[in-house]
């Protein structure tokens, strides 16, 4: 998907937010934000691209002005932690309900909400376990993403943030349950905004019950392009035979992915007026898309 209008104060609300937390003092908050507002995007120069392109040129100025790689690298822990945290009664909580593979979706749907892009340090977990029951679920898109589930063997899994991909390990838990699946979960490999790491996901376990690696992308983007990340993720989301995709990012960026139709399915939160329109569904609805 390409940037819409709306995504433009989204963008320059997000980088102020991040600016405020990694950056030392007001100079340094003022001096990247004329930086940002310096790139072609704001000025409308270039609509034609995605929006994980855009974060990433924001973000590179993040790198520049705070000389760190990696400046949310302390929130993103306290992210993990606390929803490593919540794991074991979420965990009860999805196995107890009537419909575990129901119940699964929604909190790793719900947990979406654990999102720099609208709120730096994310939602909480325990408030996240409060609601997600409550969760509208498309059973229509739901079945068809579970038919999609029980035809495939090779499933490729894109993992999107910190804390989120907690409750992403225990929809994978509930999927190899009740289907005979090879799963492989693909995290970024450079640090962006707080989406996850190779290291993240093994700090939270994920190697426990999938093949775990990271895209290759040798830039900070926090989308997947399958011209830009390594060939051994592209064979892989290639041969598969079914991609779930978390996030927002990689909404943005597989979407443009033609080959990729009828295979991909996408679990994300509505955050947006972009989202709620294509998908019709009200703001920070859960969305199913079966590409």
């Amino acid at each position: 998907m390409r940037i819409w209008p709306d995504c433009i104060p989204c963008i320059l609300k997000m980088s102020l937010g991040i600016a405020r937390v990694a950056m030392k003092d007001e100079d340094q908050v003022r001096r990247f934000m004329e930086e940002v507002l310096r790139l072609k995007y704001f000025s409308g120069k270039d609509q034609k691209v995605t929006s994980p392109d855009v974060i990433r040129d924001v973000w590179l100025k993040v790198i520049e002005v705070t000389g760190e790689d990696d400046p949310l690298k302390e929130i993103k822990n306290v992210q993990n932690s606390k929803a490593l945290a919540t794991y074991p009664m979420a965990k009860e909580l999805v196995l107890k309900s009537e419909d575990p593979f129901l119940g699964a979706i929604k909190l790793a749907i719900a947990a979406n909400s654990i999102d720099a892009m609208t709120d730096v340090k994310g939602e909480a977990p325990e408030e996240i376990i409060k609601r997600w029951d409550r969760l509208e679920i498309d059973r229509e898109k739901l079945n068809g993403l579970k038919e999609r589930i029980r035809k495939a063997r090779r499933l490729v899994y894109l993992g999107d943030n910190c804390g989120e991909i907690v409750f992403d390990r225990l929809l994978i838990e509930v999927l190899l349950e009740m289907y005979r699946l090879e799963i492989t979960y693909i995290t970024r490999t450079l640090p962006i905004l707080n989406d996850a790491t190779l290291k993240d996901a093994l700090s939270m376990g994920i190697g426990k019950v999938a093949q775990i690696m990271e895209n290759g992308l040798p830039e900070p983007l926090p989308g997947t392009f399958l011209k830009r990340i390594n060939s051994e993720s592209k064979t892989l989301i290639e041969r598969s035979d079914l991609v779930i995709s978390k996030g927002g990012g990689n909404y943005d960026s597989l979407t443009e992915e033609e080959k990729l139709k009828g295979k991909t399915s996408f679990l994300f939160l509505a955050k947006c007026y972009p989202y709620c329109h294509i998908h019709h569904v009200s703001l920070n609805a859960p969305v199913i898309y079966n590409f």
